[in-house]
């Protein structure tokens, strides 16, 4: 089992609202001074004016709250029997309470912690997890304001603040005790944290401490996290800002180049212009910025990936061989500084800095030069299709790569 979690003051005020909004008073200011000095960390004093507040008005409906922040002042005093007294008064005085909820998760964490009886610290988690699915106001308001924590981290998701989805789903976990959040939020939850964790590392990673962490065949449920395909034919291509188009064409002497334009206004002419250095080039892809086009081609017998930036004209040749057997789909990563694609049947990753070096991925699936690579829109996935060339019917091969980050780079 699991080491029972104590409560926060966040979940103490949440449960504290609910109650208010059952009927609770407007706080006093005698009340307001002792909640002040508590809030301060001031814990002696806060526990003398929660007292004297009692003592003056013994029939509040504050009292259940009240002997809880005195419980629990005096745990952190470490003045633990005085802490298991007024536990218990609760238990014993206002069953059926939400403050008997954090009495028994309290109780729970402070034999667990501090008076190491795990036997007792057991008793009391069940006791607690057993009324809280009574409850079923309670489970109801706190079950949707997880949901709607995780629809924020959601969110910060989508807009690649993958900080911001760890704390987000790091509040849950804190705010919330682990017994209170079924299994089912708990695996989305735990789920969103490692697609945000690798989709932050493998954005930053260098390819060399990239692993392929599983391989499975391509369905539809995965077709949400993989861009639309960009509008255009096989021989224009948009670049991702809309501003460029690029295109395979026929240039001097019937050699293939590739052509650049900007996008023009409406019902001005295409303007295209000849990058010089890409004969022979074909299948380009551009860059996530727009400003290089990464594309294969074979020059003096060797068969290059290299990339281009559309204003400098500078090419870098990433990698190069005899091999007739590197892929003609080179694809980059969101984050744009590496270039997934195929060579001697395997994805390799290349960094776009680099020369020469390569991270070859051990893929159950041999793939065929022609094989089409796609990366996730978060850059933790790959996708590899190709059609079965001895298949009449032309079957289509499609894998997806899940990759995550070397225990060397990640420990």
């Amino acid at each position: 089992m699991k080491q029972p979690l104590k409560q926060s003051l966040v979940f103490l005020a949440l449960i504290s609202c609910l109650a208010f909004l059952g009927g609770c008073k407007w706080f006093s200011v005698s009340y307001e001074s002792a909640a002040q000095l508590d809030q301060a960390g001031k814990s002696s004093q806060a526990i003398e004016a929660y007292l004297s507040y009692l003592k003056d008005h013994p029939g509040s409906s504050l009292a259940p709250l009240i002997y809880y922040r005195v419980a629990k002042n005096y745990e952190i005093q470490s003045d633990y029997n005085n802490s298991l007294d007024w536990y218990q008064k609760i238990l014993s005085e206002f069953p059926q309470t939400d403050e008997e909820i954090h009495a028994l998760l309290d109780l729970a964490g402070l034999y667990q912690d501090k008076l190491k009886n795990s036997s007792k610290a057991l008793d009391y988690s069940q006791r607690a997890f057993t009324r809280y699915m009574d409850n079923m106001q309670l489970k109801g308001a706190i079950q949707s304001l997880i949901d709607a924590q995780y629809l924020t981290a959601t969110a910060f998701y989508s807009q690649k603040s993958y900080k911001d989805v760890t704390g987000a789903l790091d509040s849950i976990y804190k705010t919330y005790p682990v017994l209170f959040i079924s299994p089912e939020s708990r695996a989305k939850i735990d789920s969103l944290a490692d697609r945000s964790r690798r989709a932050e590392e493998v954005s930053k990673a260098s390819v060399d401490t990239i692993v392929l962490r599983d391989e499975k065949p391509f369905n539809k449920s995965f077709e949400a996290d993989f861009p639309q395909e960009a509008e255009g034919t096989d021989k224009i291509i948009a670049s991702p800002d809309g501003t460029f188009i690029a295109a395979r064409k026929k240039g001097p002497k019937g050699v293939f180049y590739l052509y650049v334009a900007q996008v023009p206004a409406k019902g001005d002419q295409v303007l295209f212009k000849l990058v010089r250095q890409t004969f022979g080039a074909d299948k380009p892809a551009w860059s996530p910025n727009s400003e290089d086009l990464v594309y294969w081609r074979t020059a003096g017998g060797l068969r290059k990936l290299e990339k281009t930036n559309i204003k400098t004209m500078v090419t870098q040749t990433l990698f190069y061989t005899k091999s007739q057997n590197i892929g003609i789909h080179p694809a980059y990563h969101p984050a744009g500084n590496k270039v997934a694609y195929v060579y001697e049947g395997r994805v390799c990753l290349i960094n776009t800095g680099d020369s020469q070096y390569k991270q070859l991925l051990k893929t159950k699936q041999k793939l065929d030069y022609t094989a089409e690579l796609a990366w996730s829109t978060d850059g933790t996935m790959i996708r590899c299709a190709q059609a079965d060339k001895l298949d009449p019917q032309k079957k289509i091969y499609d894998e997806l790569l899940v990759l995550d980050i070397s225990a060397a780079g990640n420990p």
